[in-house]
Order: structure tokens, then C-alpha cells, then sequence
């Protein structure tokens, strides 16, 4: 392969023929003709070195490589795009563009509250928001594709730095017929009749769950999971079980059909507020961490934050046990 870069068009017209399928579908996406986008998608895959499509007359497929290739192209191509804005920005002595990396509950949950709070001719002329798995929001704010972001605990953090870090108990969720609806507080032993609806990942909330459960020596009989939260209220609004699910996604997106409980065991939640490691945060990331907390307050009235870090917490938070620092 030549150690030149990639052509940036060529790159916009593989990714838009990756995500119509069709090298006429990618024309029309990109405003160029078919032949010249066809054309282009050869030209790259001459300069790789490997093969982007099969092509079995106007039908292509693409290959292993274009796969793999893919998510290299969009990374390039969004890193241009964000060159392109701050450099706007520093044209115009504005503040750059904002990116802003969440997991899904904290994403729908809390960023928008946070950023709602904010005074909006402060917010940069671009603000990007991007949801996605925890492990990704480590990987983004690390590698400064991200100036600022929201995780949920455990995670490894070498190439961030840690801001803060919030706690609250996790909720029960019920509809609001349900006879446990009720209770003022639910017990685990509630929910021996009940179905538990709970997240698939067995590394994060779920095992908290399952750990208190098996304290008591015991498992729910009939489980459903699902891998946001914000399908377990639907799960829960559907009458098909009991749910215990974060306090952001219960504060958040509650309905009038929907019964929320505390539990009689402490299951915390706990997320962190992170930025690049190096990186001084500007008057508009402090900002933003502030409107962070005052909304996480208003969702979560038992908010715990923590702002020094020390082993006792980080193993709280890795293992979802009761801190042993008072906040």
C-alpha cells in the first residue's frame, strides 16, 4: 500500500456506499455520479492494496476487509470534521466545538438536563453527543475524541482523568397496579413472585443484583433482561415484571403507569465524570460538570458525590458495595 493517506473523498464515498449498499445508493448520498463514485471506491481500494466489495454485476457485498476498514474511515473522517469546526472556531474566537460521550442511560437521562441548564449562547456552535457502551466512553475521552465524559462504574481508567464520581441506590420499578406498587419500600424477598426484568451485562448493575440475591440464598424464578434500562421501563409499563434499574433512567423517563419504589438493600449506582488525562478543562467543560451535578441532584435526591478519589471508593464503585468514605 502507498504510505500516503487515503483520499478524504474517496473515504466519504466507500462509508457512503457502506451505508446504502448500493454504489448508486452512496452517489445520491454524496451528490456525485455513480460512475465517479465507482470510480473513486477503485481508486481506494488501489491504494489499499485489498478488495472493499464483492461484485456480482450491480449487486455488491462487502468484504471482510471493508468491515474492518470501515470503522478506521469514519474515525478519519470524523476527525477531519472536527478539525474543520475548530478551526472555525479559532477563526472566530469562539469557543471549539463540544463532544460529548455518555452511556445510554446517562446520555438520555442526564446530559440533556444538564445541558438544558446551561446558558445557551455559551454552548459552542457545535455540540456533539454520542451514546454508547461504557467501554467506549473510556476509549473516546482517552483518545481526546471526546472532551468530556459520563461512565458508568466498573471501568479502567488509564487516559482519563477522573472529576468526580456519583453514587445513588438503585430502584424498583413496577406498574402501577401491581399489588407491589404499594409497598413503600420493596424487598428483594418481594420479588419471589415476580418476574426480576434486569440488564443483560453481567458485569455492571446486574451483578450487584445478583451478588444481594445471592446474600440471601436465593435466585428470582423467571428473569427477562434487556441491554438499556430504558427498555426495562418499557418491559415494566407492559406488566411483564418487576424491574430494578438505575436512578437516572427511573428519574428520567417515568411515567404515570409507572410505580417507582426505593429497596430495602443499598444496590448503588455509581457513575464518574470524566475528561481527557492532561487536559485542563475549560470555563465550558467546568460549566458543564456543575449543570452535570444539579441535574443528577434533581433526578437522584440521595445523590452522594465524590470528588477525591481513594482505593476504599474506586472499589465501591468496581464492585457496587456500600463506599466507605462519606461524601
Amino acid at each position: 500500500m502507498d504510505s500516503a493517506l487515503p483520499d478524504l473523498r474517496q473515504l466519504e464515498a466507500f462509508c457512503a456506499v457502506m451505508a446504502t449498499g448500493s454504489m448508486t445508493g452512496g452517489a445520491r448520498l454524496v451528490g456525485r455520479s455513480q460512475s465517479m463514485v465507482t470510480r473513486m471506491v477503485q481508486d481506494l481500494e488501489a491504494g489499499l492494496g485489498f478488495t472493499l466489495f464483492h461484485r456480482n454485476g450491480p449487486r455488491i457485498t462487502p468484504t471482510e476487509q471493508a468491515l474492518r476498514f470501515q470503522p478506521e474511515a469514519l474515525a478519519l473522517l470524523g476527525g477531519v470534521q472536527r478539525l474543520r469546526e475548530n478551526v472555525h472556531a479559532i477563526a472566530h474566537d469562539v469557543e471549539n466545538s463540544l463532544h460529548l460521550c455518555a452511556i445510554p442511560a446517562l446520555a438520555a437521562g442526564l446530559l440533556p438536563m444538564a445541558l438544558g441548564r446551561l446558558p445557551q449562547g455559551n454552548l459552542p456552535r457545535e455540540v456533539h453527543v454520542r451514546s454508547v457502551p461504557a467501554d467506549e466512553v473510556v476509549r473516546a475521552v482517552g483518545r481526546r475524541d471526546a472532551t468530556f465524559g459520563l461512565v458508568s462504574f466498573p471501568f479502567n481508567h488509564p487516559g482519563v482523568t477522573l472529576q468526580w464520581i456519583g453514587m445513588a441506590p438503585c430502584v424498583a420499578v413496577m406498574r402501577a397496579d401491581d399489588p407491589l406498587a404499594a409497598h413503600a419500600r420493596i424487598s428483594l424477598h418481594d420479588l419471589a413472585e415476580s418476574r426480576l426484568l434486569t440488564l443483560a451485562n453481567p458485569f455492571r448493575i446486574r451483578n450487584t443484583i445478583e451478588r444481594a440475591f445471592a446474600q440471601m440464598g436465593w435466585t428470582p424464578a423467571t428473569i427477562m433482561d434487556a441491554n438499556m434500562a430504558t427498555v426495562l421501563m418499557g418491559l415494566a409499563r407492559a406488566g411483564l415484571g418487576v424491574g430494578i434499574v438505575d436512578p437516572v433512567t427511573a428519574g428520567a423517563f417515568q411515567q404515570p403507569d409507572l410505580a417507582i419504589r426505593p429497596l430495602d438493600v443499598n444496590l448503588p449506582f455509581f457513575f464518574g465524570v470524566v475528561t481527557p488525562a492532561g487536559l485542563t478543562p475549560s470555563p465550558a467543560l467546568k460549566a458543564l460538570s456543575g449543570a452535570v451535578e444539579e441535574a443528577a441532584r434533581t433526578l437522584m435526591p440521595d445523590l452522594r458525590r465524590y470528588t477525591h478519589e481513594s482505593a476504599d471508593l474506586i472499589e465501591s464503585a468496581l464492585y457496587g458495595t456500600e463506599p466507605v468514605e462519606d461524601a
